[in-house]
């Protein structure tokens, strides 16, 4: 007798939210298995279906994530009923498992709401989809000077297309952050040309005139005439000029992040609040992170797939791996800082609070100069207090206290070679963390605002389980901390070894290789 066919289903265990991306957990309840590749959330009324952002399957148990801001052609989800299209077996805890409640994104467009069920009749998990375009995330009232800028630079952009004579291929690298060259930008820049790379490509860089400053008229008539002829475009931060025009999709578009990891959410992970800039994300090409861990938070945060997101590691990361220029770094920063010589070298790097760089600010009511500076007294101790660069606002160190206490907010020494001289962090929220974890050195983070924080910022992990340290709340509680060396320190190379694919060398070459040179990853 021939045995009866079974349609694969699943037992769906749990639907939640985690920021934009909708988590189902289930089981499999029959023996035939279900491919997580093949599945899918289909619209009701016809159209493109939506693959999920990732499934694993581990034995029965089956995990689906389905990110609703970056569904077919990487836009939100439309409007509409969807369905995933396998069946949901009929379960007593049926309608509590499907009860995630509406994610609401309020984007630039408009504010989109998905409300996820599961039909108890129909055995399906169904979202529903709706969009409202009267309540709108800051609403971006451009001038008519400023529209006028655009339509000038768009019009630039395609006479120098029609012009376009064929020859090298150009690379671009831009940045809306720095006046000069530094950062991923500078070490991928400068071994190319190292490589001789220089002598088959045009290599162009175009950056910002000045932190607050906005690009000058003729800056952005050439940086117009560049984007027309680029083949190749590095960024290291959101570039809002790939918002003004439509390139070519045989133009790939790297971002080298310059962040070393995913920590503070950013980007399409803090829908509800969005900059304008994020809209430049969903271009890239390809991405590049340090392992294969954050690659979900990064595709997440850029709006584009995950085998877009490409582990390559950091090219200014580059240095933590080469013992030449390790001792380099490490007597740059001693003659940066001649105090720190045969000194406890503590290094005091919070980042910044506000959303913008023109709100850039950090609290110094929470420094005590005077009790800092008797610890290091006690500890024959020397801190250097180093603000975020976003931070304009200039340290103000008692004259009496200098001795052991060091404003290292300048441009003496590279944080990253500064870092070599280091024998204690201290931080807060700042991805510094990354780089130093890799000296395998400890940690203490002072977080006074950390509920403040995760309500308006939030992490893609939670604080108290992410940082390789110990967390402190109050000034005090950190000289004690300091005091008896207690910084949990254990934590430092698991958290190394869980954020850094490749503990080498190589990272700037796998850049140039894979990325400007190969054609590793999908078109856009």
């Amino acid at each position: 007798m021939q045995a009866v066919s079974e349609d694969p289903a699943i037992e769906v265990a749990s639907v939640h939210w985690e920021r934009v991306q909708l988590i189902v957990q289930a089981r499999t309840t029959t023996s035939v298995p279900i491919d997580p590749a093949r599945l899918r959330l289909v619209p009701d009324g016809g159209g493109e279906p939506m693959v999920p952002t990732r499934a694993t399957v581990d034995g029965d148990r089956l995990t689906i994530r389905f990110n609703v801001l970056v569904g077919p052609g990487l836009q939100p989800l439309a409007p509409g009923r969807w369905t995933l299209d396998v069946p949901v077996a009929a379960a007593p805890k049926l309608a509590a498992a499907g009860s995630a409640g509406v994610g609401t994104f309020t984007l630039e467009r408009g504010t989109e709401r998905v409300t996820p069920r599961i039909d108890a009749r129909a055995h399906r998990l169904t979202l529903d989809v709706a969009f409202d375009e009267s309540v709108r995330a800051r609403p971006r009232r451009d001038s008519l000077s400023a529209r006028i800028r655009r339509a000038v630079f768009r019009g630039i952009v395609a006479l120098s297309r029609l012009v376009r004579r064929g020859g090298r291929h150009r690379v671009l690298f831009a940045s809306r952050l720095i006046s000069e060259m530094s950062g991923n930008l500078k070490v991928v820049h400068e071994r190319m040309v190292e490589r001789g790379l220089d002598r088959d490509h045009d290599l162009v860089i175009m950056l910002k005139p000045g932190l607050t400053e906005r690009w000058r008229f003729l800056d952005r008539f050439r940086l117009a005439r560049v984007l027309a002829s680029a083949d190749v475009i590095v960024l290291d931060d959101s570039f809002l000029p790939l918002t003004w025009v439509t390139l070519s999709p045989a133009v790939r578009i790297i971002q080298l992040w310059h962040a070393a990891g995913a920590f503070k959410t950013v980007g399409y992970s803090r829908a509800g609040l969005p900059d304008p800039n994020v809209r430049a994300h969903k271009s890239y090409t390809a991405a590049i992170v340090s392992s294969e861990f954050d690659v979900p938070f990064y595709a997440e945060a850029f709006g584009i797939p995950e085998e877009r997101v490409i582990p390559t590691g950091i090219p200014r990361m580059d240095r933590f791996f080469d013992e030449k220029a390790r001792a380099r770094g490490l007597a740059a920063a001693r003659v940066a800082f001649p105090e720190t010589e045969g000194r406890m070298t503590i290094l005091f790097a919070p980042t910044y609070r506000g959303d913008t760089i023109r709100e850039a600010s950090y609290d110094f009511e929470q420094l005590d100069y005077a009790a800092l500076h008797a610890l290091c007294v006690e500890r024959d101790a020397v801190v250097i207090i180093r603000m975020h660069p976003f931070v304009l606002e200039p340290l103000h160190i008692p004259e009496p206290f200098r001795d052991r206490l060091v404003d290292g907010s300048g441009d003496e020494v590279d944080v990253n070679d500064l870092l070599f001289a280091v024998d204690l962090l201290i931080t807060d929220y700042s991805s510094i963390v990354f780089e130093y974890s890799t000296l395998r050195r400890p940690m203490l983070f002072f977080a006074y605002d950390l509920d403040d924080y995760v309500a308006t910022r939030d992490f893609y992990v939670p604080f108290e389980t992410f940082v390789p340290g110990r967390i402190v709340r109050t000034f005090p509680e950190m000289l004690d901390a300091i005091r008896r060396d207690d910084y949990e320190a254990g934590k430092v190379v698991d958290f190394a070894a869980r954020h850094f694919a490749h503990l080498d060398a190589g990272s700037t070459d796998r850049v140039i290789d894979q990325l400007i040179l190969g054609s590793v990853v999908p078109a856009r």
